[in-house]
């Protein structure tokens, strides 16, 4: 979000005027009518967030549901949920609580993962539209920080989107003081979390000495630090446009249609001119067309063997995948039947195909893009809108829920009312998204769709078959 000079009567007033005007130069990032998820801690960026967005409730139609997730690492952890829950209601805001099955000294990592796991599990129950996280402008350029001092590339230099998938951070512009100030002007009460100042962890050491040590002669090192993040991301989306255009014409002969969906050839001379770090990202993007990803050591010793490698020569890089060079052309090849796997990836709008193995059961999958539902028997069309991809195909879990004609359903419900065998569903494949949504159920039901006419277009056809 960018900086907007909103601040004329006091800062306690920008943070108000900030929101609403990210929200009208993003109109997708919270629309109008929307059922909303505010990820609430108790912190002071997610307790603004929460009551701006209550603020802003009546005039935008959104309906509001706070949740609460206790990841029961503190011994006061379950008085301090019981207080985020009354806050909220007094508020007039319902909060839903969850609690993590950790272990006391569960790594941050581990945290993060089981608290978004509930709630896109919560999500999905209440069929809300979005997710809204209080991540702001200083932990914008904590992760921009920390990303550097591991060691990224431009994809992380970019930061943190404001929105990936149902997802969205709208404070993302705004200051972590403007919210402080926000709060103590409004008087609105807020828990300090220790662990955002235990210096066990990276981030906190990074919160706690070194942007302080940054900004000591007065030099703004978080805004600097916004300002290549927001550069970072236009050049990511730059290289992920012009790597789209390569792969097209590095590509001899045509991906449109189902055959030899494991094989890709490339033609070596464009590849080299293209250069080291544009080679790299073409490998991964036709790997990922295989349903893989390859790893740092798999995509450098890929790059390596296009550079020199002989004619005639082959390498492995990973996951199956084979690099091969015939004179002026490299193929790069996926063994599908010897590497079935129990989970399968499908990362983006490309042709491609895998192999599955659940239940005892081995599943060969193509896919490719369609401008329309095919007629041909045993092809099926799927709407699946950009922003939810990675997808995965795997069998059912206890919870998964389908979106259908008449309201979201759990696929147990669903395999009862079809009088699917309980022996027999574990063999049943079933298509989520990056959101953990079921897209598809093979053989009884596709998800009812309703994201509009934005998405008329974004159908995957998919063909499956026992091997």
């Amino acid at each position: 979000m960018e900086r907007l000079n909103l601040c004329r009567h006091g800062r306690h007033e920008c943070l108000p005027a900030l929101l609403q005007a990210g929200l009208a130069a993003h109109p997708d990032l919270i629309p109008p009518g929307a059922t909303v998820l505010v990820a609430l801690s108790g912190g002071p960026d997610s307790t603004a967030l929460l009551h701006l967005l209550a603020d802003l409730s009546d005039g935008r139609r959104l309906r509001i549901t706070a949740a609460h997730f206790d990841h029961a690492q503190r011994a006061d952890s379950a008085r301090e949920a019981q207080t985020v829950v009354r806050r909220a209601e007094e508020l007039g805001v319902p909060c839903r609580t969850g609690r993590a099955a950790l272990p006391p000294g569960s790594t941050q990592d581990d945290l993060r993962t089981a608290r978004y796991a509930w709630l896109h599990d919560v999500r999905r129950e209440l069929d809300a539209d979005r997710i809204a996280i209080g991540h702001h402008a200083d932990d914008q350029a904590e992760t921009v920080l920390f990303r550097i001092m591991r060691g990224t590339g431009v994809r992380g230099l970019a930061g943190i989107p404001m929105r990936r998938g149902p997802v969205v951070r709208p404070l993302l512009g705004a200051r972590h003081g403007e919210i402080l100030e926000y709060l103590e002007r409004r008087d609105i009460e807020w828990i300090a979390d220790p662990s955002n100042s235990d210096t066990r962890w990276a981030r906190a050491r990074i919160r706690a000495s070194v942007l302080p040590a940054l900004q000591v002669h007065g030099e703004d090192a978080v805004g600097r630090l916004l300002a290549l993040s927001k550069v970072a991301s236009a050049a990511e989306a730059l290289l992920e446009t012009i790597t789209d255009d390569l792969v097209t014409r590095t590509t001899v002969g045509s991906r449109t249609r189902w055959a030899d969906p494991g094989r890709v050839v490339l033609d070596r001379d464009l590849l080299l001119a293209a250069g080291g770090e544009l080679t790299a990202r073409i490998v991964r993007r036709v790997v990922l067309s295989f349903g893989h990803r390859l790893t740092v050591g798999g995509t450098r010793a890929g790059v390596e063997f296009i550079s020199r490698g002989r004619s005639g020569g082959r390498v492995a890089v990973g996951r199956g995948v084979e690099l091969a060079r015939e004179y002026d052309r490299i193929t790069v090849s996926w063994a599908a039947q010897s590497q079935a796997c129990s989970e399968l990836v499908i990362s983006r709008a490309v042709p491609g195909a895998g192999a599955l193995r659940i239940g005892g059961r081995d599943i060969a999958l193509r896919w490719r893009p369609a401008g329309a539902a095919s007629r041909v028997p045993g092809r099926i069309a799927v709407p699946v809108p950009l922003g939810h991809y990675p997808l995965s195909l795997r069998e059912w879990r206890a919870g998964d829920r389908i979106r259908l004609a008449g309201g979201t359903r759990k696929l147990k419900k669903l395999f009862n009312e079809r009088r699917v065998p309980v022996g027999e569903r574990s063999r049943v494949p079933v298509l989520v998204d990056a959101h953990g949504s079921v897209l598809w159920v093979a053989g009884l039901a596709v998800a009812t769709a309703n994201w509009g006419a934005e998405y008329e277009k974004s159908l995957m056809e998919f063909e499956l078959r026992d091997e």
